[in-house]
């Protein structure tokens, strides 16, 4: 029987492995902290898309009914803040707007019986 003193090559690869996750672990933790943010009006991304926070001070929007929140880019429809596909830096609002909008599409209606 070993003592806890002991050292055998299955607590060296336990230990080991529990450092590596440790490590890795530590900065994604950063990284989501990073997504949670808002993007930064700096960013060249937002910049070249025109994106604006709040859709109504756009003077390049046609459609008022363009926000965000109804665009096929907004991943979490429904929720003030979400990540957008095309600006993966931060979070966008469900009331911005930018010159890539394009119009979720509605689920479809069931046929009716007849």
């Amino acid at each position: 029987m070993q003592s806890k003193n002991d050292p055998s090559r299955r607590h060296f690869l336990k230990t080991v492995l529990f450092s590596a996750v440790a490590v890795f672990a530590a900065p994604m933790a950063r990284v989501q902290q990073v997504f949670a943010e808002a993007v930064k009006a700096t960013d060249p991304l937002v910049k070249a898309l025109g994106y604006v926070p709040n859709a109504k001070d756009s003077k390049d929007r046609k459609d008022k009914k363009a926000v965000c929140g109804g665009c096929q880019f907004y991943l979490s429809p429904g929720k003030p803040t979400s990540k957008c596909q095309l600006i993966p830096t931060g979070e966008v609002s469900a009331d911005g707007w930018c010159k890539s909008w394009a119009k979720r599409a509605e689920a479809a209606k069931p046929a009716k019986k007849s």
